[in-house]
């Protein structure tokens, strides 16, 4: 496993409440490892270039980007799909609506706009590339 995860895996899940709470009392923790490190991936590769460009997320660990991320998928903000054999991640259509509406994350709700800005920025290159 990714040794950035190492020590905070448990404290990951620990805030899912909701679709992903399953994985949190998962017997076999490979199944949690996977998750993370698959969103990992996604966050790492798929959105650095986004990313990059926010003064949060660019100072931000990347155990930091997995976690919003698999919180905001726990709360069914962002669907967490497959599609052409790839894992995306999509917000819903009311995921800004959502975020701003939620007084835990009004300290964090510009960099949590950021994430959503960026997944929807890679939802459209993903339409454009298929279309071409």
């Amino acid at each position: 496993m990714c040794s950035v995860f190492a020590t905070s895996l448990r404290e990951i899940a620990r805030q899912w409440v909701a679709r992903l709470a399953s994985y949190r009392r998962h017997l076999h923790e490979e199944h949690l490892e996977a998750l993370i490190e698959e969103t990992a991936r996604y966050v790492g590769l798929r959105l650095e270039n986004d990313l990059s460009r926010s003064s949060y997320w660019s100072e931000a660990p990347l155990a930091r980007r997995v976690s919003v991320l698999l919180y905001l998928v726990d709360r069914g903000v962002v669907d967490r799909l497959s599609r052409g054999g790839r894992r995306t991640f999509e917000p819903v259509e009311h995921a800004e609506a959502w975020v701003a509406a939620q007084p835990d994350l009004l300290p964090y709700l510009e960099p949590t706009l950021e994430l959503l800005a960026a997944l929807r920025r890679d939802q459209i290159r993903r339409t454009r590339s298929s279309k071409s």
